[in-house]
């Protein structure tokens, strides 16, 4: 069995979670001898950090894109469209010799890698939203499905789709998806929205999630109090440039100036031991580290303070950061993966949503009352919430952890959603 993750971003501490609980899901399901290509947006620096995993670059950025002209751009976008589209539908249908005469020679080595592959996986996450270029990752999927190869979503927070070309391009895809699991319920009414008829929508919990230490889980849900003598707080913060309610410069400016009085309120009134740590750090090739943001906030920490914060700036896989997390008592988690990492090693969570995705979530686990929306985080704000919190975590813990036991289960039940769609698609002549 052969089976291409695509869509990755492994430099993403959240994401190659994502990605190992996929491989760990797959392999429980179709067999531990399954292997797994992946294809990642920079597979050179991920096989540095990931060196037992086969990366390969995305296949929109293995083919051949011509120079365009400003008034035959779209008329040069159709013809090779048309071209690589031929090329694809000769492969699918053994035409080896044709295709080589339309296909560069690395076109058709990416196409060939995606035709030899039993199912082509699109990995979880949230990418297919409009704040980023869509085009790319349709491309994947036009190609993989013209070649004749059942498409799954895995895990998705999706939507809503206001551009035309993203709505008439997404549209046949998802229907022809043999299977499209959502991580919420707002994800499938937007793909309900855009006309999709596929009754092979299921929402489930996020892939992360079966990765939780069921023993951790029922262990946190009958503590009563901090296991440790000095309450231990990891704080995950980042960068982010898509405020609404305010302009981006003055949105950061204000949740760092509230991440700084968090830090000053719990060590002054808790006695705090705080250390800022997130799943994007560490690594210098990647677009982003979260580690800068922690530290911008510890310089402007007063010195009686400063020394009961440490910012954490390495790298760690998900299963060291998993271990390392076990060490706190609660998370104040901007990261949503952070979160699930840091609810599924059995400590509490206040959530910092700068998506959709990170309030279903907690709805979804009956603490929906816990989450901070990013565009209204302030002082004031975010010091009540995390009072509240602390004070309400003795009778709240059973409940919490309940719910992230059922996620889990949910979790682990993706990857037979996964075989039996796949059967299906067998057995349909797929």
């Amino acid at each position: 069995m052969k089976i291409i993750v695509n869509n990755t971003v492994a430099l993403n501490g959240g994401d190659a979670a994502i990605l190992l609980s996929i491989i760990q899901l797959l392999r429980a399901s179709f067999g531990h001898d399954t292997q797994f290509v992946i294809a990642d947006s920079q597979p050179e620096v991920a096989s540095q950090y990931y060196p037992d995993f086969v990366f390969r670059k995305l296949l929109y950025f293995q083919i051949q894109h011509y120079p365009e002209v400003k008034f035959t751009r779209r008329i040069s976008q159709f013809a090779n469209w048309s071209r690589l589209n031929f090329g694809a539908w000769c492969l699918g249908r053994n035409l080896t010799s044709l295709a080589k005469q339309v296909l560069t020679e690395a076109e058709f080595q990416a196409f060939t890698e995606y035709q030899s592959a039993d199912l082509v996986v699109s990995t979880g996450g949230t990418y297919l939203v409009e704040n980023y270029g869509l085009r790319p990752r349709i491309f994947d999927y036009q190609i993989a499905l013209r070649l004749g190869k059942p498409l799954i979503f895995f895990t998705q927070s999706l939507g809503p789709f206001a551009d035309q070309f993203n709505r008439e391009a997404l549209k046949p895809i998802f229907e022809q998806a043999a299977l499209v699991l959502l991580r919420d319920q707002k994800s499938k009414n937007n793909l309900l929205e855009l006309g999709v008829q596929n009754p092979n929508l299921h929402v489930n919990a996020d892939a992360v999630f079966a990765l939780a230490d069921s023993a951790a889980l029922e262990a946190a849900a009958a503590a009563n109090a901090s296991s440790s003598a000095r309450l231990k707080v990891a704080i995950s913060v980042r960068e982010w440039q898509y405020f609404k309610k305010i302009d981006s410069t003055l949105g950061m400016q204000r949740y760092l100036q509230a991440f700084r009085d968090l830090s000053i309120h719990l060590v002054e009134k808790y006695g705090a031991e705080i250390t800022y740590l997130s799943t994007c750090q560490g690594v210098p090739r990647y677009w982003t580290d979260d580690s800068k943001v922690g530290l911008e906030i510890f310089k402007m920490l007063p010195e009686s303070v400063a020394s009961s914060v440490t910012v954490n700036t390495e790298f760690h896989s998900p299963k060291d950061l998993i271990d390392i997390l076990k060490g706190f008592d609660l998370v104040i988690s901007t990261r949503m993966h952070m979160a699930i990492l840091s609810l599924g090693s059995g400590v509490p969570v206040l959530p910092i949503a700068y998506e959709f995705k990170t309030q279903e979530l907690f709805e979804r686990l009956g603490h929906g009352h816990w989450v901070q929306d990013i565009e209204d985080v302030c002082t004031e704000s975010l010091i009540q919430l995390t009072d509240k919190v602390l004070n309400a975590l003795p009778e709240s813990r059973q409940a919490l952890f309940a719910g992230v036991a059922q996620e889990r289960e949910s979790a682990l039940a993706s990857g037979e959603l996964v075989k039996r769609a796949y059967e299906q698609w067998q057995q349909k002549g797929g």
